[in-house]
């Protein structure tokens, strides 16, 4: 069973290992990076990291902002470890996450930036109820939201 719990001393290091397929190395963070950020950047006073467990082992991890955002919860560097894709993992996630931001009770939205290339992105998050919203400011990344 899929649950995330935040990356602590018995999970740190297999997230750190964590890889994506080949063809999603574009489209996101490294797993190393990515601690990095929430550990030793401005973020960490916004954000928390969490592991992805299904059972006993992490099969991912992804970030989770909860204050840098005036109006909306975002996450961000979602990632399953390849050799645990294509088991509906994702989506899962994308629950588990939506219950954690219900549980804040202080936005009634979630925001994600996601590459317009990014097809399969894009399609997990409009089949877990996310809707375009146009694009960023800078009109790099397409706006997905999702109505807590």
């Amino acid at each position: 069973m899929i649950c995330l719990k935040p990356v602590d001393e018995s999970s740190i290091e297999a997230c750190a290992r964590l890889q994506c397929a080949p063809e999603q190395r574009q489209f996101t963070n490294s797993p190393i990076w990515s601690l990095l950020q929430s550990a030793y950047t401005p973020l960490k006073e916004h954000c928390r990291q969490y592991a992805i467990w299904n059972d006993d082992n992490v099969v991912g991890m992804v970030r989770l902002i909860f204050t840098l955002h005036d109006g909306w919860y975002e996450f961000t560097d979602l990632l399953i470890d390849c050799a645990y894709q294509r088991r509906h993992y994702a989506t899962e996630v994308i629950r588990c996450i939506i219950a954690i931001f219900r549980e804040q009770c202080r936005f009634r939205v979630v925001r994600i930036l996601v590459d317009p290339l990014n097809r399969n992105a894009i399609d997990l998050y409009e089949k877990c109820g996310f809707q375009s919203a146009g694009a960023s400011k800078d009109g790099v990344f397409s706006v997905y939201e999702y109505l807590l």
